[in-house]
């Protein structure tokens, strides 16, 4: 007379647990760093959060920018994920499979920019001063990936055709905030640089070079 109905006992959407290991994260930044957590979004209007924090030991492998580096990884991966599954679906064979590819790549990139700084610095005489870039850029992208955070929940849990204008309109404000971030480093490091070809090679060599490495691992 009655039907029995299956009982769920877990979960097989993996995107909702990436979600919620960015928010844990997120949650753990704010009640063990509350006050630098709240400075954070003090960027948006004025740049004493680097006064602040640019003599902390150790400046850049620390605890509080572990929990960031989570929350940046999953978060660039998930909307490069979200992009490719609108825009080139057939390049996704298996979601799972195919993020975590995303993920791999995204760590090999950052943790070759920095390398590759690393030894530029050191060629340039400017190590001390790396750092204190490498500080802008973390701090930066942890802000901006905090604040799109909310729209890869949104975006999870839209559907279409909403969806696609959701992902469209997420990687086109995130990659806004990214440009105008990156214009104001740019602005930044220009004074240490005598020779205007230095600082060509210099940002060259931070973007391009680790997209080259990257590229012939995966792709060649």
């Amino acid at each position: 007379m009655f039907e029995g109905l299956e009982r769920v006992v877990y979960t097989k959407d993996w995107i909702t647990v990436i979600l919620m290991l960015v928010l844990i994260s997120i949650t753990v930044i704010k009640f063990a760093y509350n006050e630098r957590f709240t400075k954070l979004f003090s960027l948006l209007y004025s740049e004493k959060y680097y006064t602040n924090y640019s003599k902390t030991k150790p400046l850049i492998f620390n605890k509080f920018h572990f929990y960031f580096f989570l929350v940046i990884i999953f978060n660039i991966s998930l909307l490069l994920f979200y992009g490719f599954k609108v825009f080139h679906p057939s390049k996704v064979s298996n979601d799972l499979n195919f993020f975590m590819q995303i993920i791999a790549i995204v760590i090999l990139y950052m943790s070759l920019r920095y390398f590759i700084g690393f030894l530029l610095a050191n060629m340039f005489g400017i190590s001390e001063y790396h750092k204190q870039l490498t500080l802008v850029k973390i701090t930066n992208l942890s802000l901006i990936f905090v604040m799109c955070f909310p729209l890869l929940v949104i975006i999870n849990f839209s559907s279409s055709p909403l969806h696609k204008i959701l992902i469209t309109f997420s990687i086109g404000i995130t990659m806004l905030m990214l440009l105008i971030r990156y214009f104001v480093i740019v602005i930044k490091i220009r004074d240490n640089f005598n020779v205007f070809f230095y600082l060509i090679l210099y940002i060259c060599a931070l973007e391009i070079a680790p997209i080259i490495v990257i590229y012939k691992m995966f792709v060649d």
